[in-house]
């Protein structure tokens, strides 16, 4: 399904298609999903879940709070960044002004399903004692945008830096120090 969005954006992309790509039948499609824009949504979810480690835990418990959200964020936002992503990205957008569930189903299937994953992290990191935060989800979302931005936005509408790595290096550490001067305890 991901393969045929990419390839004919939302709209134009068909069940039969998918069915087809898939190597099964559009009945075994139906089956497992209501709607294509259902299948959009799971679309979107799985590329968010190869966003994030299997191993969060063991990665969690071996380093320090701060190294560990270095460590995830950076995977995050190189993630966040592939082409693949930017493009779905850019899809529900194009998309939601038109049709604004499509929108809203990547929201809750994309972003919002990331600060789902990551809240239970930071409200651990916050019993440990290493941040003071009153509201986990809202901090996470504000640890997305200053990870990503404006790098992401930048990459959205083609303008990709020459050296993408430090690129996102240089952007990870700068938000993950600033989220560090906002919710660590003094």
């Amino acid at each position: 399904a991901r393969q045929t969005f990419l390839a004919r954006g939302f709209d134009a992309a068909s069940m039969d298609q998918i069915a087809l790509i898939a190597g099964v039948s559009k009945r075994t499609v139906y089956n497992r999903f209501r709607s294509k824009e259902e299948l959009f949504g799971a679309a979107i979810e799985e590329t968010c879940r190869n966003l994030l480690p299997v191993n969060t835990s063991d990665i969690e418990a071996s380093l320090p709070p701060r190294e560990f959200i270095l460590a995830l964020s950076r995977q995050v936002v190189a993630g966040v960044l592939t082409p693949e992503a930017l493009s779905l990205r850019r899809i529900a957008a194009f998309e939601a002004e038109r049709t604004p569930s499509i929108g809203r189903n990547y929201l809750a299937h994309g972003p919002q399903w990331l600060v789902d994953q990551c809240t239970p992290i930071l409200k651990r990191i916050v019993a440990k004692g290493a941040l003071k935060i009153d509201d986990p989800e809202a901090a996470i979302w504000r640890l997305g945008t200053l990870i990503t931005e404006p790098l992401h936005t930048r990459m959205l509408l083609g303008d990709t830096p020459d050296d993408l790595d430090t690129a996102i290096e240089k952007q990870v550490v700068s938000g993950v120090d600033i989220f560090f001067q906002i919710y660590g305890k003094t």
